[in-house]
């Protein structure tokens, strides 16, 4: 008998703890969620949203109409701050953001800085080269501003090319599935 209540004893401190577990497990998703969320910025077209994959009219191919997002957002991120201060003045759209946005887009701008002085004071580092502290922003900005200039001499050299193989591929598909007639 005493084996017994002690057994259950024990059912009982567990089922307890269980419950306890759970009912505090409770409470902290709800202080999470409880938690003011930051506001929401609008991003232009540097960030991918809803329905971005879309198709134009005549357009055959669907897709992002931006595919050159590094090539639009670094130098805005490479910018000296007193000239990006001025270049987002200048922009319509942040004219409409209230002052908590405006601070929080130009946070986003500046943890972008940090991640892209990162990796190219990595790269640095992995090749060698001799940066030190007098010359690590000018490193960084002369390592993506030629980042950028391949970017943009890859999408200009990759375009005839990118057109001919979508041709190509539209003819494909059109022969093997036909035109049907518009109903």
């Amino acid at each position: 008998m005493n084996k017994w209540f002690f057994y259950c004893l024990m059912g009982l401190g567990m089922c307890g703890s269980l419950l306890e577990a759970q009912d505090g497990e409770t409470k902290s998703r709800e202080s999470i969620e409880g938690k003011p969320r930051p506001p929401r910025i609008p991003d232009g077209p540097f960030v991918p949203k809803r329905d971005m994959v879309q198709r134009q009219k005549d357009q055959f191919w669907a897709g992002p109409q931006d595919q050159d997002r590094l090539v639009q957002i670094l130098p805005l991120a490479l910018m000296p701050r007193e000239q990006l201060g001025e270049k987002l003045q200048a922009w319509p759209m942040y004219q409409k953001l209230s002052e908590e946005q405006r601070a929080r887009l130009v946070e986003r701008i500046d943890e972008f800085w940090v991640k892209s002085t990162k990796e190219a004071l990595q790269v640095a580092k992995d090749f060698q080269l001799k940066v030190g502290p007098e010359n690590e922003q000018a490193f960084v900005r002369a390592y993506w501003m030629e980042k950028v200039g391949m970017e943009k001499a890859i999408q200009e050299e990759l375009s005839p090319l990118r057109k001919r193989l979508e041709g190509e591929a539209k003819k494909r598909l059109e022969s093997t599935f036909g035109n049907s007639p518009k109903q």
